[in-house]
């Protein structure tokens, strides 16, 4: 275990607390509360004011203090993802909690981001496993794209670990991969000239009609072979 997870592990056991009929939940888990899907996106421009879902909302609606304040944490883990920053990000999720504030989907996904962004894939999955995987927090496909970038960053690429995610994702969580996630992983067949696994991700999105969007084909670019397999086999 890195130091990092160890440190994580360490600050949510020191942190637990109980909910009644369940003596196991970290602090974490006690905190979090249902909310509304979003998408990780861009960051917001400057000055734009974060609703709990970490949209752009009117500037001139008043904010209650906590919304001010997972509003600031919001901007402070997007900037801990542009700077790679895993630990400080954690430590911004975990001090959400502390204040007895809700983290809502973006800002736990931010935080995972930051962890996939700087390397951390062991914390990645900690932060997982602590925030979605116990289902305080119902993860998007966005939150499984991540994981997926982060396993195949390895070296070699985690692929048994990408299949067994992709399974999961729609057997566990109920999230059908869309051609977001395709496109990850055709970008990564691209990269390393894996022909093969390319042509049998896009037989896959046939079967289950995911259809090309404008990013599909860009994504395979490099490689005229997969791309022409994929006109092929996905513009029918």
């Amino acid at each position: 275990m890195s130091a990092c997870v160890a440190r994580l592990a360490t600050r949510l056991a020191a942190r637990r607390v109980r909910a009644p009929g369940d003596g196991s939940r970290s602090f974490i888990s006690s905190r979090l509360a249902r909310v509304a899907p979003s998408r990780l996106g861009a960051a917001p421009p400057p000055g734009a004011v974060l609703d709990s879902r970490g949209a752009a909302a009117d500037s001139d609606a008043p904010l209650t203090p906590e919304e001010e304040t997972l509003r600031d944490v919001t901007r402070k883990l997007v900037d801990c993802r542009r700077r790679k920053a895993a630990a400080n990000a954690v430590d911004l999720l975990v001090g959400l909690g502390r204040e007895g504030i809700d983290p809502d989907l973006f800002a736990a996904t931010t935080c995972l981001s930051a962890c996939v962004a700087a390397g951390k894939q062991d914390l990645a999955l900690k932060v997982f496993e602590e925030v979605f995987e116990k289902d305080v927090v119902k993860p998007d496909e966005v939150v499984f794209a991540e994981l997926i970038r982060g396993h195949l960053a390895a070296q070699p690429p985690a692929w048994p670990r990408v299949n067994a995610l992709l399974a999961r994702m729609d057997s566990q969580y109920g999230v059908a991969p869309t051609a977001m996630t395709y496109n990850i992983l055709l970008g990564k067949c691209a990269d390393d000239n894996e022909l093969e696994r390319a042509e049998d991700l896009i037989d896959r999105m046939a079967d289950d009609d995911v259809a090309p969007d404008q990013f599909t084909f860009e994504s395979v670019k490099k490689r005229r072979s997969i791309r022409s397999y994929a006109k092929k086999v996905l513009l029918v």
